[in-house]
C-alpha cells in the first residue's frame, strides 16, 4: 500500500508525537518516585539538581507535544489506529 507524502508527515508526526508523550509519562514517573524516596531510607536516587533538569525536559516535552498536539488538529486529520497512553 502506497501513502502520499502528506500521509507520510501526518504519520511522522504521529509517531514523534506518541514517543515524547510515552518519554514524557516515564521522566514524570521517575520524579515522583523520587520526591517519594525524599524521607525514606535510603533516600532518593536523585540529587535536587537533577531533579531539576529531568523536570525542565519534562517541560519541554510537553509543550512539543503540546505544538504537535495543535497541528494536528489544524490539520484536522487524526489517523486511525494509534494506540493511545
Amino acid at each position: 500500500m502506497s501513502i502520499d507524502h502528506e500521509q507520510w508527515q501526518l504519520q511522522q508526526l504521529v509517531d514523534r508525537l506518541d514517543a515524547r508523550l510515552h518519554t514524557t509519562q516515564v521522566i514524570a514517573e521517575v520524579i515522583m518516585e523520587n520526591s517519594a524516596l525524599r524521607d525514606g531510607i535510603p533516600g532518593p536516587f536523585l540529587n535536587d539538581y537533577k531533579e531539576g533538569a529531568l523536570l525542565d525536559a519534562v517541560i519541554h516535552l510537553s509543550r512539543s507535544n503540546y505544538e504537535d498536539f495543535c497541528r494536528l488538529v489544524r490539520m484536522g486529520k487524526l489517523p486511525l489506529g494509534r494506540r493511545v497512553v
